[in-house]
């Protein structure tokens, strides 16, 4: 498991006492990391507590690139912005970066309900005009943005929970099956052909972006930076296309260069490396490697295989050397640097 070098937070860890890392690079406020919860959503409370310094805010922000006003259909309905602090209903457990800087936090009352908060800077024009984008474009593969608060000068989005990402997943030791390879793009594929309906696409598309729920469901992160794009165009989606095939590489060499792969992922792969037009989008969804998608919720022994492995530096041996193996040895400790 490589280490990543977190975003420098000094005023954030210096308002939490107590902060720890785990192997990943995330900050842990108040001791070591949770055990894990239901991720379900409760109604915000009305509890008060003490509000971080406005300096906690001022470091996690990060750029937003929202479209004009006359890409957006007008919301019949556009969400209220909370005019108070977060942090009297959502008590902040972790600072996260994933090439983004957002904060984990949980309700004061419904301890079992998480968030991920991101911060911004910008004008409140800007912070309209992107909610209305967002809400616009509500798909099942896109996380679903719960609140906005605005709280000293800042704009903060309250994401719903995820539990780490594609990156992590590539990171493990042990192999990915192909039945995973096609749960994980399936939801990638679907989202982009959403997008492409909307003459949007993602400014970019990372393993980082690829996001794993609790409940071993993937979601596209980014959705905030989205752009819009001509569809009719033959070069409409070539950076989009550029992005799969890097991210779908990842995959393949995951297993290392021994691995036998079936006829139908490498005719999937043949695919996407001549995929040069939206079009082919269409094309890419109804191939039969996707016919191993056996629904939801299929991801589930991956996620909880990256989380115990961030947090524990867990390896896995050789599948050839199990038979071979001594007595189990003294178990790993759980790493707090």
């Amino acid at each position: 498991m490589r280490r990543r070098t977190l975003v420098p937070l000094t005023s954030i860890e210096s308002a939490m006492p107590a902060a720890k890392r785990d192997v990943r690079g995330t900050v842990w406020f108040g001791g070591m990391r949770p055990l894990v919860v239901s991720t379900q959503h409760e109604p915000p409370s009305n509890a008060s507590h003490r509000v971080p310094s406005d300096q906690t805010s001022s470091r996690a922000t990060s750029g937003l690139n929202c479209p004009p006003p006359q890409h957006l259909t007008p919301n019949p309905a556009p969400r209220e912005i909370l005019a108070r602090s977060p942090w009297e209903i959502y008590e902040p457990r972790a600072c996260i970066y994933y090439g983004r800087i957002m904060v984990l936090a949980r309700h004061r009352k419904n301890k079992a309900t998480l968030v991920h908060i991101q911060m911004q800077a910008v004008e409140r024009s800007a912070i309209e005009m992107c909610v209305q984008m967002i809400d616009r474009l509500a798909h099942r593969s896109i996380p679903r943005l719960l609140d906005v608060f605005q709280y000293a000068e800042r704009y903060l989005l309250m994401w719903e929970p995820f539990e780490c990402t594609l990156h992590e997943a590539l990171a493990l030791s042990c192999r990915i099956t192909e039945s995973e390879v096609a749960q994980i793009l399936w939801p990638v594929f679907r989202c982009l052909q959403f997008l492409r309906g909307q003459s949007r696409e993602l400014a970019s598309l990372t393993p980082r972006d690829i996001l794993f729920t609790e409940e071993g469901e993937v979601k596209i992160a980014g959705i905030e930076n989205s752009r819009q794009v001509d569809p009719s165009r033959a070069d409409a989606m070539t950076s989009t296309f550029n992005a799969l095939r890097s991210i779908f590489e990842k995959i393949m060499q995951k297993n290392g260069s021994n691995f036998t792969w079936s006829q139908e992922i490498r005719s999937f792969q043949s695919a996407l490396a001549k995929s040069t037009s939206a079009r082919c989008l269409d094309k890419l969804v109804q191939h039969t490697f996707f016919e191993q998608v056996t629904g939801e919720g299929g991801l589930k022994v991956l996620v909880d295989l990256a989380n115990k492995t961030i947090f524990h530096e867990i390896t896995f041996p050789p599948e050839n050397s199990l038979a071979k193996t001594a007595p189990l040895g003294k178990p790993v400790e759980p790493s707090t640097t």
